[in-house]
């Protein structure tokens, strides 16, 4: 259960949201690889949620909400890789969580899948 609490003076100047109303939720996730992988990346984003699809039934691909892994950024030192997915499931809850466990396990596969590694900061 969550609890947020907000002062009285914050409501008139930003949007609230009740989490228990809203039946969608988000993950988006920061991956790091190493440079050594770019030329895997590709295959990497579709093997990611190829396993998304398969692992998680409730992931939106109608086009409805986006539903995209990709390369987005040269960092110093590891490529930035981002996946953002949207599901029928509410944002909060044991529901939540499992879902959102899911979504990570897929990514981990599809990164052993590829023979990669995640960039560990140093």
């Amino acid at each position: 259960e969550v609890m947020v609490t907000i002062p009285n003076a914050d409501l008139l100047s930003q949007r609230v949201c009740n989490l228990s109303r809203i039946h969608q939720s988000q993950v988006k996730q920061k991956l790091q690889f190493s440079y050594a992988d770019s030329e895997k990346l590709p295959q990497l984003l579709q093997d990611i949620k190829t396993e998304i699809r398969s692992s998680c039934p409730t992931v939106i691909t109608d086009g409805s909400r986006p539903f995209r892994c990709f390369w987005s950024s040269y960092q110093p030192d590891h490529l930035e890789v981002i996946l953002d997915a949207h599901f029928r499931v509410k944002p909060i809850g044991d529901a939540y969580a499992e879902n959102k466990q899911n979504v990570l396990q897929a990514i981990y596969r599809a990164v052993k899948k590829n023979n990669m590694s995640f960039k560990v900061a140093e």
